[in-house]
């Protein structure tokens, strides 16, 4: 199989598994929500600020910085854009940065550990740590690249490939309170 999944997928499909199911084989995006405009106005500005910041946080002393730095690999079937990038003389760090929560959620977790395997690939370096910087509580979450988190990462996509595969439109975990944040409540017909 050649196609490739966009890294953001596997967050989504953690979320609720109808989101890869919309947008990859229906091809379907609804206008943006008030939270997704948010995000992205959110995210230009960090980029700015992240800019000045010192790498106390990371645990480095020095380092290059990289923002939106694209990613692919055949290898792991998948594609994305990594907010930022951290390259020292012999390693790298994926840093996703997310604007909310008190502690990253499973599907933050796994995204910047997909950041972080296709890393190697890229740039050559290894990538044992990732980490997710929640902007407003001002955290820093170290993520280890192990073997362990490997192997949920390509879980989690060959669940959303299945899926995929299937074309038939997935059940769904998802509560009330994570229906009524998603822009594909008006489309799922089992939804209040």
């Amino acid at each position: 199989m050649s196609y490739s999944l966009p890294i953001h997928l596997l967050r989504q499909h953690l979320f609720c598994p109808r989101v890869p199911w919309f947008q990859e084989l229906l091809d379907f995006r609804p206008p943006q929500t008030q939270w997704v405009r948010q995000g992205m106005e959110f995210h230009q500005r960090q980029k700015e600020i992240f800019r000045h910041r010192t790498l106390k946080r990371f645990g480095l002393h020095a380092a290059r910085r990289h923002f939106h730095y694209r990613v692919r690999s055949k290898h792991w079937r998948l594609h994305g854009v990594v907010d930022c990038v951290l390259e020292t003389k012999h390693e790298v760090f994926a840093v996703e940065i997310k604007l909310a929560g008190r502690s990253p959620s499973r599907g933050s977790i796994l995204q910047v550990a997909a950041y972080g395997m296709l890393l190697p690939e890229t740039i050559g370096k290894p990538c044992r740590k990732a980490f997710v910087v929640l902007q407003r509580r001002g955290k820093t979450w170290p993520v280890t690249i192990d073997a362990k988190r490997i192997n949920e990462v390509e879980r989690v996509r060959d669940q959303i490939f299945a899926n995929l595969h299937a074309a038939r439109f997935p059940d769904s975990p998802a509560t009330e309170a994570q229906c009524c944040q998603c822009e594909y409540l008006n489309y799922c017909n089992d939804r209040a």
